[in-house]
């Protein structure tokens, strides 16, 4: 479905019975809802799950403003609010999971798990992600393609269908799109959310991450009061596909916190 929010038209995809308990699924920068099929592939089957594509992503307006952290999580609460949900879980991936902490820290009596993975708490190189966005917009988001999906998974994932099917949203990603998400990236800065997030949180992360490795996914951690933290073998950046075993044992576990 298409929600206005803001002058923006925004994409949203459900799935699931809409009375059963509600689970939200927020997507890494350079994809879209779609990343979270083989997430939606179970869980629907057991809650009402809400894919939400970001601004710029998926078949999202590009924003008419400044893309920030703030301005994508009171989207998420927007979308929310018009859908009339009330207690959810929450997850979410890459910059998602920026976008969770935000959330889940305004809508703290709501949010009753939070999952976060491959993430982090704080920007962890501004002026990259500032020289990314110039790059892309003087030379296009196919000028970095390659290093990006390099860090999306590892090379055993690339002949997959799955790597494919990554590639492919990337390759479709409008580049404004992604350039807008590196300025939100690159002031980033969720710290003072920490003391509100009092829901049961769980932090993982894949072991060959270098976009967000380890050592920021712990730190987001121990940020957050009783936050587990796990790190999930084999996985790069988007472990959604490449370990969506580990992945969907993860979020269930995480939700069978509440």
């Amino acid at each position: 479905m298409f929600i206005s929010v803001d002058g923006h038209n925004l994409h949203v995809a459900l799935h699931g019975d809409e009375k059963a308990p509600v689970l939200v699924l927020l997507h890494s920068l350079g994809t879209s809802h779609d990343v979270w099929q083989e997430q939606v592939r179970v869980f629907s089957r057991s809650h009402y799950v809400i894919c939400p594509d970001f601004r710029g992503h998926g078949l999202s307006d590009l924003s008419q403003s400044p893309v920030t952290i703030d301005a994508l999580s009171s989207d998420v609460v927007a979308i929310l609010t018009r859908l009339d949900v009330k207690d959810f879980h929450l997850a979410g991936i890459s910059i998602g999971g920026l976008v969770a902490q935000c959330v889940a820290a305004a809508l703290s009596d709501r949010v009753q798990t939070m999952t976060v993975f491959d993430s982090n708490i704080v920007s962890l190189a501004p002026q990259m992600w500032r020289d990314r966005a110039s790059k892309i917009r003087a030379d296009g988001l196919a000028s970095i393609a390659g290093g990006v999906l390099a860090r999306w998974m590892t090379p055993q994932a690339f002949d997959t269908n799955e790597g494919r099917g990554l590639a492919t949203m990337l390759a479709r990603m409008s580049s404004e799109g992604y350039a807008a998400g590196c300025d939100a990236l690159a002031i980033a800065d969720c710290r003072p959310h920490a003391p509100h997030l009092t829901m049961p949180v769980s932090v993982a992360v894949g072991e060959f991450d270098e976009a967000t490795p380890p050592s920021a996914n712990r730190a987001l951690a121990d940020a957050i009061a009783g936050a587990k933290f796990q790190i999930i073998p084999g996985a790069a950046h988007i472990p959604l596909f490449e370990q969506a075993e580990a992945v969907n044992t993860i979020l269930a576990q995480s939700i069978r916190e509440t």
